[in-house]
């Protein structure tokens, strides 16, 4: 199977500058050095979060054996390093503003990843992690193209062009690309249909962000609104970055342990759990995205969670352990 964003042959280098500071240092290491530190030290934190925000002790199994941790440490991607960050971000968030301000800002490692969360702080007037948000981006970038030089940034800018246009003339493995624009373009929508439903789908996520973040409600459905939705933004994402589903569930399921769970819940999740990998089996034997379409779902029953809430208490208070 050909990789995703591969041209030609060439697999461009399709992250900003400041990725480089957190890579550079590893490739000074012996190979298998580096790559138990940059496996085994993401995996761990990945593990960390979600113990932190399920400390339940019947979780540990399901979260060590998340098929979509499994699934990134096989390939050696970066999606539990990504989810780690969100998840820390989403944790500090009351308590430790600038340090979860800090750990949003280096998530600014996939852009595509992180346009909602500026968005989720501005609704809820979190100005000093925003603050740090912009100031970690803005130095981070800085030192990256001061260190290394202007040109990674043209570079960047220009990589980025060969990704879009991997993606829409094909070239890459659409079945791994767990988008709307995928799912259109593989049922052979025109190019502007597919990009006119993701965009539809990147409006409806920034809504419901909008919505879960301008009004009082559970924190947990809060954040796991922002997760969900943060998957529904960008034509361009892997299937290794759906192992942000692993600190979704852990939100969803921190809810639900302390306000009760509705029916299907429960057995919804364990459908996420599995779909890192299980969507790309299935996905294999016909080509039909329909990842996208679990998200969607996903975020549809986080809505209906919040106008519940909302409906159920006049006067909203955050859970205890919240």
């Amino acid at each position: 199977m050909p990789y995703l964003g591969t041209v030609n042959g060439i697999l461009p280098w399709l992250y900003p500058p400041n990725t480089l500071l957190l890579v550079v240092p590893l490739a000074l290491l012996p190979y298998k050095a580096a790559t138990v530190l940059w496996l085994g030290g993401a995996y761990a934190l990945f593990v960390k979060v979600i113990r932190i925000i399920v400390p339940d002790r019947h979780a540990i199994l399901p979260v060590l054996f998340f098929p979509g941790a499994l699934f990134v440490i096989s390939t050696g991607q970066n999606g539990l390093l990504t989810a780690a960050l969100a998840g820390w971000g989403l944790i500090w968030l009351h308590s430790r503003p600038v340090a979860a301000g800090i750990c949003l800002g280096l998530l600014c490692m996939k852009p595509q990843l992180v346009l909602l969360f500026p968005l989720a702080l501005l609704c809820s007037r979190s100005w000093r992690a925003l603050a740090a948000f912009a100031l970690t981006a803005a130095v981070t970038l800085a030192l990256a193209v001061l260190a290394f030089g202007t040109d990674t940034l043209t570079a960047f800018l220009h990589n980025t062009g060969i990704a879009t246009y991997s993606i829409e003339s094909a070239h890459a493995t659409l079945a791994r690309v767990p988008t709307v624009f995928a799912l259109a373009t593989l049922i052979h929508a025109p190019a502007v249909l597919a990009y006119a439903a993701q965009g539809a789908c990147a409006l409806f996520a920034a809504a419901a962000v909008c919505y879960a973040w301008s009004r009082e409600c559970s924190y947990a459905l809060r954040a796991a609104t922002l997760i969900c939705a943060s998957l529904l933004v960008s034509p361009y994402l892997y299937d290794y970055d759906l192992a942000w589903f692993g600190v979704l569930i852990a939100w969803y399921c921190r809810h639900a342990l302390v306000a009760g769970w509705e029916r299907g819940e429960r057995e919804w999740l364990i459908v996420l759990w599995i779909a890192p990998l299980g969507g790309m089996l299935i996905i294999a034997c016909g080509p039909f995205q329909f990842m996208p379409l679990i998200s969607l779902t996903t975020l549809g029953m986080l809505l209906r969670r919040i106008a519940l809430e909302r409906r159920a208490a006049p006067v909203f208070q955050r859970y205890a352990d919240e």
